[in-house]
């Protein structure tokens, strides 16, 4: 498969005087600080105020997250037809207009499970479009060979983000309530839409764009070609999807079994998930130098194995609180670690292997195929935990993400090396 041109955007400035790339990195960490804050208030709604169980939390996350089956294909086709700086913009009003509805609904003595559904998938979709624009656009605005540098700053923003954002929502939820908490995420992504507007790189009309040209329905599947063919791409696709299912139903397990059998409240998990993302921010100042000394695929099978074997320690909570307090804080932390390690250079490598003409349509093929198990993961846990208990099904799940690590580690290894020795040859 041709790889992305090489044509820069711009002469080298380095990052921090790309005041394009400044201003989406400041207004992603913005917005996202506020999805955080909802990622753990909305369950807590739903424990609390709707006084519901694990399958209620489930179909709610779930809700969420089946967008990224029915949306991000769509997405991808329209990022690749329009300009990516408006269909950003449009994202982050859509899920401020959304979750504007959490507290007029709580006021209105409206809310309900099937209402939160509703108001979860607009939320969803818009994420999942604006997720892919802005992975698409990147390239566009920074220079190739700092695609490392920009992708690891975008993961420190996500993992300040779970510092700060957890904790935030925790301390709204206990102290206003979990409507006022979602109302603080409206503010974020308004707030991002007013940064996000002020960049000033235009993209360039598209070469040939003509009807014959632009992207078509069937594309999407063209899309799903492309990973297919390419072998890294491919193994790096199952091994997301694999672990995207374990992450989101060890998630949605944890927040019940917090609440249910750690006796914590808003607070104590949002603290646990605060402190667990230092460890995020720890690996997003650690990817580039560690790939740097341990190669690509090194660096690859290494951090998914952290992260992959790191909720194993869940199963050993259950004793006195401060123990069972550490050894989340601990899980978290070490997931967190080789997660963001491994999501900065499988982000570059797929910025600067896919042709930038079909990066929308390419991305929303990977995502839909590695975030579609993410609805699977959240809906499937929540009905494990009720069958067989949430201690149990925590275990069951952490055991199954180390199988996938394992066979990523045994199967998926020798198309990693490959793509390092194209790369060095290159």
């Amino acid at each position: 498969m041709e790889t992305a041109p090489k044509t820069e955007p711009a002469p080298r400035r380095g990052l921090w005087r790309n005041y394009d790339f400044l201003k989406l990195w400041s207004g992603e960490t913005v917005a996202q600080i506020g999805a955080q804050v909802t990622q753990l208030a909305l369950p807590l709604l739903v424990l609390g105020v709707m006084d519901a169980g694990a399958s209620e939390v489930g179909l709610v996350s779930g809700m969420q997250l089946l967008p990224a089956l029915c949306v991000t294909p769509l997405a991808g086709l329209l990022i690749d037809a329009w300009d990516r700086r408006r269909i950003l913009l449009g994202a982050n009003l859509g899920r401020a207009l959304a979750l504007a509805m959490v507290p007029v609904l709580y006021f209105a003595d409206a809310l309900s499970i099937p209402a939160l559904c509703a108001i979860a998938f607009v939320v969803g979709a818009c994420t999942a479009v604006f997720e892919v624009a802005y992975i698409a656009y990147l390239p566009a605005i920074v220079r190739h060979d700092d695609l490392v540098e920009a992708n690891s700053k975008l993961q420190a923003s996500y993992s300040v983000s779970q510092i700060g954002g957890p904790g935030l929502g925790g301390l709204l939820t206990k102290s206003l309530g979990a409507w006022f908490a979602i109302l603080a995420n409206v503010a974020s992504y308004l707030a991002a839409f007013v940064v996000l507007y002020l960049i000033r790189h235009r993209e360039p009309a598209r070469t040939g764009d003509t009807a014959a040209n632009r992207p078509r329905f069937s594309d999407v599947f063209t899309s799903f070609g492309l990973l297919w063919r390419h072998r890294v791409l491919r193994v790096l696709t199952f091994q997301a999807g694999w672990f995207n299912f374990c992450e989101q139903a060890i998630m949605t397990l944890f927040l019940v079994y917090a609440v249910k059998e750690l006796d914590m409240d808003a607070g104590g998990v949002g603290t646990v998930l605060a402190l667990g993302a230092l460890g995020s921010l720890l690996g997003a100042v650690a990817a580039k130098p560690l790939g740097d000394r341990l190669g690509f695929s090194s660096t690859l099978v290494a951090a998914m194995g952290v992260a992959s074997s790191a909720p194993l320690l869940l199963a050993l909570t259950g004793g006195s609180d401060w123990s069972s307090f550490l050894l989340a804080v601990l899980a978290f932390g070490i997931y967190g670690f080789g997660l963001t390690i491994y999501n900065v250079h499988v982000v570059a490598f797929r910025q600067s292997v896919i042709p930038l003409d079909v990066i929308g349509r390419a991305t929303a093929a990977y995502r839909m195929l590695t975030y579609g198990p993410f609805p699977l993961g959240a809906l499937i846990s929540g009905i494990l935990g009720e069958r067989i208990g949430l201690w149990n099904a925590i275990l069951t799940i952490a055991v199954i993400s180390v199988i996938g690590w394992l066979a990523f580690a045994l199967v998926g290894r020798k198309s990693l090396r490959s793509a390092e020795h194209t790369e060095q040859t290159s």
